[in-house]
């Protein structure tokens, strides 16, 4: 079973992004921020306890320093539970272990720290952790140490923390709020480019215009003008094409049944021959022009993918081919066709080199008088392989040889010969191959007609 994809939104996708990018920087962020004020934050907790124990000090070492003159050992009991309350305790030994003086809930026998440990330290006191400080006084013969509760301590930064996490929280909510705005007013045109769109009828082929687009969105409404435009260009080339060949192909019908009634109506048996003669030659007439509609519309159909098609084609056994189907006609004609590949190969769409010398040896033989000449050659030419077909026809003015390439146009020509598609063919296949066509004087007095393939290998 082949899973179809979901649909998804552009502007969804746009503002998850955008909202994701945001909390990630935020975050990021108020992470490193959260993290540096817990720092200071410590290091300032840390300093005050340094002031504490100093301020404790200063305040009880006169004091200590009377009893120790006076030879008193006995301990001092001097702070009470209002005094500190049970986020910090204090104590002050002598140099020798002895208690001076401790806080309320400050243990009278055990240190907080060992002795000989001055700074900061973290310990374990009655199932709780302290941040304990410790520093020597009176010049040596005291220490004290002064111990805060972490839980104390850190449910103080708890709730910093949450006041912070919250104001990191309203800097989102706008940034997503001011984004959101943002890609509706950024995609505005693309929703009134679908939306014009989405009203046109199908001929409707006229450019879409979106007011004050994004840059990115400039390149796909420019891509999209110009394939209405060439669409439109294509359209109108169908319609004319399909109305003159509509016309071209109502002129040999009405022909044929102007014969036919002539034919059924005719008096004599020579009446008869002569009208089945003509019906014969009109129906020649509309095979032609049916043969010639149907490659021009296999050139056309095949040339999108001739780089692909492109192969070594042997030239001389493709003129052959073209020689056995034309050479009744010229042969009737009394006409003399040569030949001289002096390059046998061409890269190129076996079939556009088919079209190509069909048609334009077709022209040759039916417009060169009787008893001409028609040459057909290939040289290499730099980066190009040329080929040639010189005929000793009447030629093509100058004026009027940008014309010959036009559809149904034969140049005011008068007759059977021709339905005026076999250069509009040629053009095709030149365009196809990204070669180049010249018209030319003949050196046998007539049309030479060149075509510069490009030196291509496979």
């Amino acid at each position: 079973m082949i899973s179809t994809p979901r649909d998804w939104s552009l502007r969804t996708r746009l503002l998850v992004i955008a909202a994701l990018a945001s909390l990630t920087t935020l975050l990021a962020g108020g992470a490193a921020m959260y993290w540096a004020a817990q720092r200071e934050d410590a290091r300032l907790l840390d300093s005050r306890l340094e002031d504490l124990a100093r301020t404790v000090l200063s305040f009880a070492e006169h004091e200590i320093t009377e009893i120790l003159g006076e030879g008193r050992t006995e301990l001092m009991h001097t702070e009470t539970a209002a005094t500190l309350g049970s986020r910090y305790r204090y104590q002050i030994w002598t140099r020798h272990g002895n208690m001076l003086l401790h806080s309320y809930k400050a243990s009278p026998s055990v240190p907080m720290m060992p002795l000989r440990h001055l700074g900061f330290g973290t310990v374990a006191i009655d199932g709780d952790d302290f941040r304990v400080f410790a520093m020597e006084g009176n010049g040596g013969e005291m220490v004290i140490q002064v111990g805060e509760c972490l839980d104390e301590r850190e449910s103080a930064i708890g709730i910093v923390s949450l006041y912070f996490i919250g104001f990191l929280l309203l800097p989102f909510g706008i940034v997503f709020a001011i984004t959101w705005w943002l890609l509706r007013r950024s995609l505005r045109s693309i929703d009134a480019s679908a939306a014009q769109l989405s009203r046109r009828s199908p001929i409707d082929l006229t450019p879409v215009v979106a007011e004050n687009p994004p840059v990115e969105l400039k390149p796909m409404i420019s891509s999209i003008n110009a394939l209405f435009e060439r669409i439109n260009k294509t359209l109108s080339l169908e319609r004319g094409f399909t109305a003159v060949a509509a016309h071209e192909l109502r002129t040999p019908l009405a022909g044929l049944r102007a014969h036919a009634q002539i034919a059924a109506t005719a008096r004599s048996p020579e009446e008869l021959a002569e009208s089945l003669a003509a019906v014969m030659v009109g129906v020649d007439r509309a095979a032609h022009l049916l043969d010639q509609l149907l490659d021009l519309a296999r050139m056309e159909s095949v040339a999108s993918d001739a780089d692909r098609l492109r192969q070594s084609v042997d030239i001389a056994k493709v003129y052959e081919s073209v020689v056995g189907d034309l050479g009744s006609l010229a042969s009737r004609r009394g006409l003399r066709i040569e030949s001289d590949f002096m390059e046998e190969r061409i890269v190129a769409m076996e079939l556009g080199m088919l079209l190509l010398l069909r048609n334009l040896l077709g022209n040759a033989i039916r417009y060169t008088p009787t008893g001409g000449r028609v040459n057909v050659s290939t040289r290499r030419e730099g980066a190009a392989i040329t080929l040639t077909v010189d005929d000793s026809g009447p030629g093509i003015p100058l004026e009027s040889r940008e014309r010959v390439f036009e559809r149904f146009d034969r140049l005011g020509a008068i007759g059977d010969e021709g339905v005026g598609l076999g250069m509009s063919i040629v053009q095709s296949v030149v365009v196809a191959h990204q070669a180049m066509i010249r018209l030319l004087e003949s050196p046998l007095g007539g049309l030479r007609v060149q075509v510069h393939f490009p030196l291509n290998r496979v």
